[in-house]
């Protein structure tokens, strides 16, 4: 099984809409626990909304939603 570097790697040597989703993914997650109360706010609406436009097929909010889950999993994993 790929790590997360691994992943993040393989995404940034590729220029897809999905790629690009999914490095977001990961640095969005990456960048939660820094933020303030409002940002955190924000950031679950946005969150929200990638997650409906992936259900549509979106292939950004596809990769986005990859990534956030493989960043959440990393972090599970190492705890």
């Amino acid at each position: 099984m790929k790590t997360l570097e691994e992943k993040l790697k393989y995404n940034s040597l590729k220029h897809t809409d999905f790629s690009f989703g999914y490095k977001l993914g990961v640095q969005i997650y990456k960048d939660y626990p820094k933020l303030k109360e409002k940002g955190k706010r924000e950031l679950v609406k946005l969150v929200d909304g990638y997650r409906e436009l992936a259900r549509d097929g979106n292939e950004i909010s596809k990769g986005f939603m990859c990534g956030y889950r493989d960043a959440a999993n990393d972090r599970k994993v190492k705890k």
